[in-house]
């Protein structure tokens, strides 16, 4: 499939998440994408996935319904995670994109239901593939997109999009809406996890300092580049030692679907899986040092373990 048919699918499977969300009576703001170029918040580019964020109360009834439509959400993970599972992504076999359905965003503390529906009574619409779609507004798509990037601030295509984000918010935002973004940002429980962005963009200091030890301690974890492995080991001094050579054993090799999920390129056969287990074990193990120093510095965040 070319870039051009990927381009087609991505902006056709919004129109589809629209309509089947609309007949389902589910409430659906799209995020990143084609929305946040049409809100000039990002410069164009090739989607390969279509993100919502979905009423919490009502993804569910979505995703069950996309399923019956083919959009199969393989979800085989049973692994630790830094933060809670955010999204359910959703594959069909005869297009190019995925379907990535949030019920929370990583960053915002508070409430998932009191963001979904803070961000809604916002909420903007632009035109998709001869549909109108709801999305952020400006200021909340604004926070949505830096609070992506800032999760993973050692890679520097992250650190690109900060910086044309910075730059476009710099442009387009005056006085008033700085204020108004930092007081969301606040709401949201976000002022502290996006304040690197809200302090280059000189927007007010509102309600900084008030997420909860463990809330800091989960958000440094997470921002971290070896954060996976972070997570493993946390997931590891939680368990009683009797129980950490199950653990072990099961972190080093997965099963057969997480790996292949994981890598949906590894070729059939026992022979590939050997081969990405080793890889695995080997990527561990060389990540294991600086990761412990992740966990150890994301300690003194929070409280004391």
């Amino acid at each position: 499939m070319t870039e051009v048919h990927l381009t087609e699918a991505v902006l056709l499977a919004h129109a589809l998440v629209s309509s089947v969300a609309d007949e389902q009576g589910v409430r659906v703001l799209f995020i990143k994408g084609p929305a946040a170029v049409l809100q000039e918040l990002r410069a164009a580019r090739t989607s390969v996935d279509v993100d919502a964020l979905v009423d919490p109360a009502r993804r569910d009834v979505l995703a069950a319904r996309l399923t019956d439509l083919g959009w199969v959400d393989e979800h085989p993970y049973t692994s630790p995670t830094v933060l809670p599972l955010h999204s359910q992504t959703h594959r069909h076999p005869l297009w190019a994109c995925e379907l990535d359905l949030h019920d929370r965003f990583p960053g915002f503390f508070d409430d998932p239901q009191d963001v979904f529906e803070r961000l809604w009574l916002r909420r903007d619409t632009v035109r998709v593939a001869e549909r109108e779609i709801s999305c952020p507004d400006r200021g909340g798509h604004a926070l949505v997109l830096a609070l992506h990037s800032l999760r993973d601030p050692h890679e520097p295509g992250k650190v690109a999009e900060l910086d044309l984000l910075v730059e476009r918010v710099r442009e387009r935002f005056d006085e008033a809406s700085l204020r108004d973004l930092a007081e969301l940002a606040a709401g949201l429980g976000a002022a502290d996890t996006a304040a690197p962005f809200l302090d280059r963009v000189a927007a007010p200091q509102v309600g900084r300092g008030s997420l909860r030890g463990e809330e800091l301690r989960a958000w440094a974890l997470r921002t971290q580049p070896d954060a996976s492995v972070a997570g493993w080991l946390d997931e590891l001094r939680r368990l009683p030692k009797r129980r950490w050579p199950r653990f072990l054993w099961y972190a080093a090799v997965l099963t057969e679907d997480e790996l292949r999920v994981d890598d949906p390129g590894l070729a059939p056969g026992r022979r590939a899986l050997a081969l990405a287990r080793l890889r695995r074990l080997r990527r561990g193990m060389r990540a294991v040092p600086t990761a412990w120093r992740s966990l150890r510095s994301a300690d003194r965040s929070g409280p004391e373990r």
